[in-house]
């Protein structure tokens, strides 16, 4: 939700009564105890602060957890709650009297500041505390003073059914029974706070059931706190409820909206205006789009017709995110009339969006980068973490998608760091430090460090478990089992996690399920997958490579090697793909690429181009590629090796035999730390063979066996060892 319009005008909110209740009796004691306090430790003087100061925002508790808190093994106020244990059967005892004098040593607290340093001052948080407890109880009569007595006494008596009433007018209207009492500022309090929380730091809000368990403890004591509906609405985002955040919505804005006759059009329009703008914003959330721009345009034709050109703009950036044509225009629209307004956190996230935008459209990173630059400037100028946390993810998902592994490591590692407080107190943990968090498992599983990819995911769990940031990790985990079973063969369980996948990502699923189709020899089934995928409109330039190397795999794994027809199809295929690289500035994709192409070129016998092809993209991809990855180059380089050795002299012929076998063993050494079988028994055949040409008989024999042994455990009708 946009920060700028989650604060509605509160013009039209019912303020809540707030009254003396035992529980602030006792805290004010304890205040007292603490100031009359002669010898006083550092130690208490420090535990005391941070005790008051939790009391005095929680809500009303009962004697039990009263103590619980004072008492807790934190602090070390024992010699005071003993002390206030007294005081409290003191006047219990002593009667009416005692109340009213202790209001009156609370006065002469704040009267001695001048003359006692250690007294209370009036202006301190625990002096206004006491000053608006002191103005409360000098508007009761003598029967609400003797009514509050009467509680306290119920309050103190711990064999005693003590209930209490919210508002003293009305004493048979009881509220709860030893439970908590939320009076109005600490409502307040606790609502801002748990709604900061859920936008900028999830897992330090309550569990998604306890706070809207919360929710209806606060509803039930002011139902027309509008506020409290509000957060409702977000707590519900987090769990992907819709229902339950559509009726929170509805009834957030009823409670603003003005119910009496007084002149206060413009405030109910103010209210009309913005309900449809949050409206926009859910059903945006929930991906449907058609009721999202209903909603917009209701927001825009208020908005028009009340000037409202701060609603205008806000309504106008979302039209941007829910338009899938003519972005660049409307982005630019957009930053012009933002920065025009002052609207920084709107500008900043026109420029994020402005800087996608560009890549995808291939444009050129330089220009990519500048935009984020610019947006980075006014993140720090006007301390907006949670851009600051959006900039790290967005420079590190450019970085990976422009083939630059390493860069795209450092940019998450740097927002995993990224502190803009001291001692991480407004750390920003949305989904884009969700993100971050998964791109280093990610890179770790790419070498092949599974355990420690899994306690890394297993740190996203545990600090992310709600959408929409869960669905970032859960996806992660599912591509992470399906690359260890494809590549141990298990084709079956690949092809249920490949299904499973299509929940979280369609297109993703598509690729997965062609993968495992033609490693089963279904060609027809995985082509069909294949073609689908690169018919596909609108879909971003990666995908379209993927799809068109998909598409060769197949074709030249099921075809007999070397077929002149089908390998001149695919060359023109992946030159296709080579231009859209280019075009898009994916360089390590344009590296893959050409090591497809050089496969292909060895079936056309042409080992020498292919050789010659091979040495620029092996660079690339050893340089940014996972090990999988690096591994296939080394056995592709090792191909074109042996392919010109029978071209040679003798002697040429073994030495290139012998850097094949090196390049082999490479290979075979990062397939066994990956636990990649398909790949490792190409490997083993391929060095057979080689130790076979150099007449190194016990080495051939060993490679023969662990292929032996490798092919009854994983058994493979037929061996792609000309394919990539």
């Amino acid at each position: 939700m946009n920060k700028e319009f989650a604060n509605i005008d509160g013009s039209a909110k019912k303020t809540q009564k707030e009254s003396l209740t035992p529980y602030k009796v006792a805290v004010l004691m304890f205040i007292k105890l603490y100031c009359n306090e002669t010898n006083k430790t550092v130690i208490e003087r420090r535990d005391f602060c941070v005790a008051s100061l939790k009391l005095i925002q929680s809500p009303d508790l009962n004697k039990k957890s009263l103590f619980k808190i004072i008492d807790s093994s934190d602090f070390i106020l024992q010699r005071l709650s003993h002390q206030l244990s007294i005081d409290l059967e003191f006047i219990c005892t002593e009667g009416v009297k005692e109340l009213l004098d202790l209001f009156d040593s609370l006065g002469v607290l704040m009267k001695s500041i001048t003359e006692d340093s250690e007294k209370l001052n009036k202006h301190s948080v625990l002096g206004l505390y006491v000053r608006r407890a002191i103005m409360l109880f000098e508007k009761l009569n003598f029967y609400k003073i003797v009514s509050l007595f009467e509680d306290l006494q119920a309050y103190v008596d711990e064999n005693s059914d003590y209930t209490i009433s919210m508002d003293r007018s009305e004493k048979d209207q009881t509220l709860f029974n030893n439970d908590n009492e939320w009076g109005g500022r600490q409502a307040e309090l606790l609502v801002a706070q748990q709604a900061h929380a859920l936008l900028t730091d999830e897992h330090k809000a309550l569990p998604p059931a306890e706070l809207q368990s919360l929710v209806k403890d606060l509803l039930s004591s002011s139902p027309y706190y509008a506020e409290a509906h509000y957060l409702s609405y977000l707590n519900c985002l987090r769990v992907n409820e819709y229902c339950g955040a559509l009726e929170s919505l509805y009834h957030c804005f009823d409670r603003l909206t003005p119910v009496d006759n007084r002149p206060v059009s413009e405030d109910k329009l103010r209210t009309f205006r913005y309900a449809a703008l949050n409206l926009a914003a859910l059903h945006a959330q929930f991906g449907y789009k058609e009721l999202a721009r209903l909603a917009l345009k209701e927001t825009i034709m208020l908005a028009q017709e009340a000037g409202d050109n701060i609603c205008l703009q806000l309504a106008h950036s979302w039209v941007y995110y829910l338009m899938d044509k003519n972005k660049s225009s409307l982005i630019a629209r957009s930053m012009a009339k933002a920065n025009s307004l002052g609207m920084a956190h709107t500008s900043s996230l026109a420029l994020i969006a402005a800087a996608h935008d560009l890549a995808m459209e291939g444009q050129e990173p330089v220009n990519v980068f500048e935009a984020l630059m610019r947006s980075d400037h006014l993140n720090y100028e006007h301390s907006m973490v949670d851009l600051m946390s959006m900039i790290y993810a967005e420079k590190t998902a450019l970085w990976a998608y422009y083939g630059k592994t390493e860069m795209s490591s450092i940019c998450a590692q740097l927002l995993l760091l990224f502190n803009s407080g001291e001692k991480k107190q407004l750390m920003f943990n949305g989904p884009s430090t969700c993100q971050a968090v998964v791109t280093i498992a990610n890179i770790l599983h790419e070498m092949g460090e599974y355990a420690l990819a899994n306690v890394v995911l297993g740190h996203a769990k545990e600090r992310f478990p709600n959408k929409p940031s869960n669905r970032i990790w859960s996806l992660s985990e599912q591509l992470h089992e399906f690359d260890k079973l494809i590549r141990n063969e298990k084709w079956s369980a690949a092809e249920e996690i490949a299904m499973q996948i299509s929940s979280l990502d369609e297109t993703e699923s598509k690729f997965r399920l062609a993968e495992v189709y033609f490693a089963r020899h279904s060609f027809s089934e995985a082509l069909r997958i294949a073609y689908e995928l690169e018919a596909m409109e609108d879909t971003i330039a990666l995908h379209k490579i993927r799809a068109k190397l998909l598409i060769n795999q197949i074709k030249c794994g099921s075809v007999a090697a070397g077929n002149p027809q089908s390998a001149t199809n695919c060359i023109l295929l992946l030159n296709n793909a080579l231009d859209i690289a280019k075009k898009n500035h994916l360089s390590y994709y344009e590296a893959l690429v050409n090591m497809h192409i050089v496969n292909v070129q060895l079936l056309l016998q042409m080992p020498f181009q292919a050789l010659k092809n091979v040495k620029d993209s092996l660079i690339k991809v050893l340089a940014h590629g996972g090990l999988y990855d690096q591994a296939r180059a080394h056995i592709t380089y090792a191909k074109c090796l042996i392919a010109n050795a029978t071209r040679q002299k003798d002697e040429d012929e073994k030495d290139m035999l012998h850097d094949a076998i090196k390049y082999l063993l490479k290979a075979k050494k990062l397939l066994q730390k990956l636990d990649a079988n398909n790949k490792l028994k190409i490997t083993l055949y391929l060095l057979s063979v080689c130790y076979h040409e150099v007449n190194m008989t016990e080495e051939r024999n060993n490679c023969a066996f662990q292929f032996k042994v490798l092919d009854q455990q994983f058994p493979t009708e037929k061996i792609h060892a000309f394919l990539f």
